[in-house]
């Protein structure tokens, strides 16, 4: 049975998920084999898949945005929880 993952984090940094965030969430994408998107929770555009720079950063997702993360596979809890502390460390910018 594949697991399914879904948690809600927030970007925290003032900066938004810019291109260097963007490119260290691809770096942890490619640690693990579960499918991994995000999506913003208001609606406005479609998943984007996390091993793509471009895709994540066509969320627009500026400070304060609520995105899902939504990781199918084996190891979808580790994913889930390397992003999350990613997340909740401001993109390590503050």
């Amino acid at each position: 049975m594949t697991a399914q993952v879904i948690r809600t984090v927030t970007v925290g940094s003032p900066m938004g998920l810019h291109a260097r965030p963007a490119a260290q969430l691809v770096h942890i994408a490619n640690r693990f084999k579960a499918d991994l998107k995000l999506r913003r929770t208001d609606g406005k555009g479609s998943a984007a898949d996390c091993r793509s720079v471009l895709a994540m950063l066509m969320l627009a997702a500026c400070k304060d945005t609520e995105l899902e993360l939504i990781a199918v596979g084996d190891d979808a809890d580790a994913a889930v929880e390397q992003f999350v502390e990613y997340f909740n460390r401001n993109f390590d910018e503050n």
